[in-house]
């Protein structure tokens, strides 16, 4: 599964210009590297959603806080044991 998010404002990715991410479901994998590799709990976050957008970590940091949350909300959406098949 994956979400969808629309920027409000356009970031970018490898010198492109995006104006939204794709977020994969995460793994047991995902979760474990992003334990031993963050440091707090936001870099540990910053890193998960890095890894679910394939993006790298610092490419996240252009995004506008409302952006930010949008990813935060997809990322608990795709969490969810409400989601339909």
């Amino acid at each position: 599964m994956q979400e969808t998010i629309k920027l409000s404002t356009a970031i970018k990715l490898n010198d492109v210009l995006v104006n939204q991410l794709q977020l994969r479901e995460p793994t047991v994998g995902d979760q474990l590297d992003v334990q031993v590799l963050g440091k707090s709990d936001a870099e540990r976050e910053q890193l998960m959603f890095a890894r679910l957008c394939d993006c790298a970590p610092n490419d996240l940091r252009q995004l506008t806080l409302r952006d930010y949350k949008k990813l935060q909300d997809a990322y608990f959406r795709l969490l969810s044991d409400d989601r339909e098949p």
